[in-house]
C-alpha cells in the first residue's frame, strides 16, 4: 500500500526532472571540447561533467526520497540515457575518457536502488499493524481516501473487541497479542477476497467490504467468528478465553462521500451498538442525531459544572405504617441560561460514559451534605440522606478515604448518610468496592442498593452484602396491583431483603393501591408522588418544621 502522491511531491519530481534534463543537454554540449577557460582557468570538460553529474545524482536522489516508486522510475530513466549516451560515445570514438563517469552512473544507479528499496519496507512498516501484519490506521484512512477518488464502492464496517481489556489484565499481555493474532486470522478467513481487513488501535478492526457482496450477512459472520472461544495453553493447562464483538456498519461509498465523514459514521454506528443490546448497526440518521445530542449534553455537563446550572432536589422517604418521614434522596437536576431542562436520565447516561460522572458524584456529595447539615443541625439528626454514587466512584482506590474527609471538613453527622450504589457497582473491581463499603462502614455511614432486582449480583454475593437497604425499582412496582407475576417478585424481594438483615424501601410509589399492597406485602419505607414529589431545599425546610410538630 502506497499513498498517493501529493501535489507538492508532484512539483519537486517535475522540477528535478527538469534540472536532469538541461544537464543531459549541457553535457551535450561540453563534450564538444576537451576543456574550458573560465577567468583565465582552464577546466577539464571531464570536471565540468563530473559536477553536472553530481547535480544529476543529487536531484535523482532528491526525487526518490520524495516519492521513493515515481521518484525511482524517474531517476532510472534519466540515468539510464545518461549511461546510454556514454556507452554510445564510447563505441563511437573508441575513446575511454568517458568510461569513470559511466561508471559512476552505473554507482548512482545503484545507491538509489538500495535507498529505494529501504524507503519502500519503512513506508510499508510505518503503515503495517506489527502484531497481526494487517495495514494500521493510518493506512486504513488513506486507502479510503484513494477509493472514494477513484469512485470505488462498498461499506465500511468497524469491529470493537469487548473482553480483551480482561484478558490483559488477569492473564496479561503476551496472552492478550495472541488473542489479537488469532481473531486477525479468523477475520482475514472470512474476508477473503470480498474485501479488505485493516487492524486499528487497542480493541477495534476495520473492514472494507467491495460492492455486490451481502454485507449485513458478512458482519453476521465475523462476530460469530470472533466471539468463538480461544483455545489457549499455559504452562501445565490448557483453557478456553471468550471475547465479544460489536460492529457498526456505515455503507454506500461513492464520490459524494466524504472519507472522513464515511469513517465517522461507521464509529457512530458501532459505538451505538456499544450501548445497546444489538451486535451491530447501520448508520443512519436518526442515531447521527442521537450521537450529535449526546456530544451537544457532554458540552452542556462540562458547562454546568463550571457555572453552576446544577442544583439539587430532595425527594421525602416515608415509612410506610405511619408515614413517619425517614429522610431524603438528593436528586440533581439541570437547568440551562435559556430556561430549559435537560433530563438526569439522559445527562447522567452520558456523565456515566465518561470520567464527567465523578466530578457529579463530587458535586452532589458536597452541596447535599452543606445543605443538609442545617437542617438536621435545626430539626431532627436521626434524619438519613440518601446521596447516588456512581460504580466508577465506589470502585475507585481511596475513594472511601476521600469522602471521610470531605465528610468531616463540613462537618456533616456520618450516621444521617447513606450511600446508594447499585448492583452494577459489583460487577467489576468488586474486591475494591466492598472495601471502600467496609471502610465507610466502620465510620457509621449507610449503605443502599439502588434498582434492586433489576439483575447484576448472584445471590451468594447479595447475602454478604454489607448494606442496610434495599430499593425497589420503579420498574417492579408499576404493575403491581395488575400482574400477579410482578407481584410475586416483588415479594420475593422483600422477603430476600428481610432475610439480608435489610430494610426494603419501594421507589416510585405513585397511587394508594400500591401503597396497600406494598404495606400487606411488608415493605418498610416508600418514596414517589403517592406523597410526596421532589421538593426544592426551601420545601424541604418546612416539611421537617411540619413533621416535627406533629
Amino acid at each position: 500500500m502506497r499513498p498517493k502522491i501529493s501535489k507538492a511531491s508532484k512539483i519537486s519530481i517535475v522540477i528535478c526532472t527538469a534540472i536532469c534534463v538541461a544537464i543531459s543537454i549541457a553535457s551535450a554540449f561540453f563534450a564538444r571540447q576537451s576543456s574550458y577557460d573560465f577567468g583565465g582557468f582552464s577546466v577539464p570538460v571531464s570536471a565540468v561533467n563530473g559536477t553536472l553529474q553530481a547535480i544529476s545524482f543529487l536531484s535523482c536522489l532528491i526525487m526518490v526520497i520524495v516519492d521513493y516508486k515515481v521518484g525511482t522510475i524517474v531517476s532510472f530513466c534519466v540515468l539510464g540515457v545518461s549511461i546510454i549516451g556514454s556507452l554510445r560515445t564510447i563505441l563511437v570514438t573508441k575513446d575511454l575518457g568517458s568510461l569513470p563517469g559511466t561508471i559512476n552512473s552505473f554507482m548512482y544507479v545503484a545507491t538509489l536502488a538500495i535507498i529505494a528499496s529501504q524507503l519502500r519496507k519503512s513506508k510499508i512498516a510505518e503503515v503495517t499493524d506489527k502484531l497481526t501484519g494487517q495495514i494500521n490506521r493510518y493506512g486504513f484512512e488513506t486507502i479510503i481516501h484513494r477509493k472514494i477518488r477513484s469512485f470505488e464502492k462498498g461499506s465500511i464496517v468497524f469491529l470493537h473487541l469487548q473482553g480483551l481489556t480482561d484478558i490483559n489484565t488477569n492473564l496479561g499481555r503476551n496472552s492478550g497479542d495472541f488473542v489479537l493474532k488469532t481473531i486477525s486470522s479468523r477475520i482475514d478467513s472470512v474476508i477473503g477476497g470480498i474485501g479488505e481487513a485493516y487492524k486499528l488501535e487497542g480493541s477495534e478492526f476495520a473492514i472494507f467490504v467491495r460492492e455486490g457482496n451481502d454485507c449485513e450477512a458478512i458482519v453476521k459472520k465475523l462476530i460469530s467468528d470472533i466471539e468463538e472461544k480461544i483455545v489457549m495453553h499455559g504452562e501445565d493447562t490448557t483453557f478456553n478465553v471468550y471475547v465479544t464483538c460489536k460492529a457498526g456498519i456505515a455503507d454506500c461509498i461513492s464520490k459524494y462521500v466524504n472519507p472522513d465523514a464515511l469513517m465517522k459514521n461507521a464509529d457512530i454506528a458501532m459505538n451505538h451498538a456499544l450501548r445497546s443490546d444489538v451486535k451491530y448497526c447501520f448508520f443512519n440518521e436518526k442515531i447521527k442525531k442521537l450521537a450529535e445530542r449526546e456530544h451537544d449534553v457532554e458540552g452542556y455537563i462540562k458547562d454546568a459544572l463550571e457555572n453552576k446550572y446544577f442544583y439539587l432536589v430532595y425527594q421525602p422517604q416515608f415509612r410506610l405504617n405511619g408515614k413517619k418521614l425517614r429522610g431524603f434522596e438528593a436528586l440533581i437536576r439541570m437547568k440551562l441560561p435559556d430556561g430549559s431542562f435537560v433530563s438526569p436520565s439522559e445527562f447522567i447516561a452520558v456523565a456515566e460514559r465518561s470520567d464527567l460522572i465523578l466530578k457529579i458524584d463530587c458535586f452532589v456529595l458536597r452541596r447535599a451534605m452543606e445543605e443538609f447539615k442545617d437542617i438536621l443541625e435545626k430539626y431532627d439528626n436521626k434524619l438519613i440522606l440518601s446521596i447516588n454514587i456512581s460504580a466508577k466512584d465506589i470502585a475507585l482506590p481511596g475513594f472511601a478515604d476521600s469522602l471521610i474527609h470531605v465528610i468531616e471538613s463540613i462537618g456533616f453527622p456520618k450516621h444521617c448518610l447513606e450511600l446508594e450504589i447499585t448492583e452494577y457497582s459489583f460487577a467489576k473491581s468488586s474486591e475494591t468496592t466492598i472495601l471502600n463499603i467496609n471502610t465507610l462502614r466502620e465510620h457509621d455511614i449507610m449503605f443502599a442498593i439502588d434498582d434492586f432486582g433489576t439483575g447484576y449480583t448472584s445471590l451468594a454475593q447479595l447475602l454478604n452484602l454489607p448494606v442496610n437497604l434495599l430499593k425497589i425499582d420503579k420498574s417492579l412496582i408499576d404493575n403491581i396491583c395488575s400482574n400477579e407475576a410482578n407481584r410475586d417478585f416483588v415479594n420475593a424481594v422483600i422477603y430476600m431483603g428481610h432475610l439480608m438483615k435489610c430494610e426494603v424501601i419501594s421507589e416510585g410509589v405513585e397511587d394508594e393501591k400500591q401503597l396497600a399492597l406494598l404495606r400487606e406485602l411488608g415493605c418498610d419505607f416508600v418514596q414517589g408522588y403517592v406523597w410526596s414529589k421532589p421538593i426544592d431545599y426551601t420545601s424541604v425546610f418546612e416539611m421537617c418544621r411540619d413533621y416535627a410538630n406533629v
